[in-house]
Order: C-alpha cells, then sequence, then structure tokens
C-alpha cells in the first residue's frame, strides 16, 4: 500500500462505521508495518519498487482488511452499533450546544468585541451630543 492507499483505507474503514480512534490507531499500525517491510525487502536485496509491491502483497487486499475489520462490533463507534439512539442523540446534543456557540465566540475574541463596544459607545456619545446640539439651537435659536 502507498501512502494515498492508507487515507483510502482510512476513509472506507470510517465509511464501514469503525470508530475514529480504531481507525487512525490501525492506519498508522499498518502504515509503519508497510514500511518495516519495504525495509526488510531492501535488506534483502530488492529495489525500492519490487520491496515495495511485496509488502503490498504481504498486507494483503484493502477489501478484506475493511470487511474483517466490520465484522467485528466492538469497533464500531456508537452511533454505528445503536444508530436509532444516534438520531435522537445528535440533534438534542447540537440544540444543547447551539446557544453555547455565542458564548465561546465571545470569549474566544473579547479584545475585538471590547473595541466594538467601545466603537459603539463613542459613536452613540457624538451623535447624541449632535442631536442636543441641534435640539438646543432650535430652542434658543
Amino acid at each position: 500500500m502507498r501512502d494515498p492507499e492508507f487515507r483510502v483505507l482510512a476513509e472506507r474503514l470510517i465509511d464501514a462505521g469503525i470508530a475514529p480512534k480504531h481507525v487512525h490507531r490501525t492506519v498508522n499500525e499498518m502504515r509503519d508495518h508497510y514500511q518495516d517491510l519495504v525495509e526488510a525487502g531492501l535488506e534483502r536485496g530488492l529495489e525500492r519498487v519490487a520491496a515495495q509491491e511485496q509488502a503490498m502483497q504481504q498486507l494483503g487486499r484493502t477489501d478484506d482488511f475493511v470487511r474483517e475489520m466490520a465484522s467485528h462490533p466492538e469497533l464500531k463507534g456508537w452511533a454505528s452499533r445503536y444508530p436509532r439512539t444516534a438520531i435522537i442523540v445528535y440533534p438534542l446534543a447540537c440544540l444543547a450546544v447551539l446557544p453555547a456557540v455565542p458564548v465561546f465566540a465571545g470569549v474566544a475574541n473579547a479584545s475585538l468585541i471590547a473595541r466594538w463596544g467601545a466603537s459603539l459607545v463613542a459613536a452613540g456619545l457624538v451623535t447624541a451630543g449632535m442631536l442636543l446640539i441641534l435640539q438646543l439651537s432650535i430652542l434658543f435659536g
């Protein structure tokens, strides 16, 4: 497996419902194992391309690997194991977190909000001062 195929392997495992923590661990282990097999082939005197092809053959087909991992329910994410519960829990979780998003955004950008607020106060004071001058000029003019 060349590196781009590891990305495809990760996508296929996610699509099969495998939990992301297991996918990342598995892909990293497969990548390390592939590198070890290539290095072993190079030590035996093979050229790099031949060593890579032999390592790919030793690792096996991606389809078989995905099918084998998908057959173990303990590797699947809870949403794949309990899809009806996930249909209820995900929207409720989003609904619960949604009001907190502006608070988190405000905390993250506190200095910007303080400058914006100070600008609004200054603009309000200037406008109020101009209106006061206009009212006084109308009243005493």
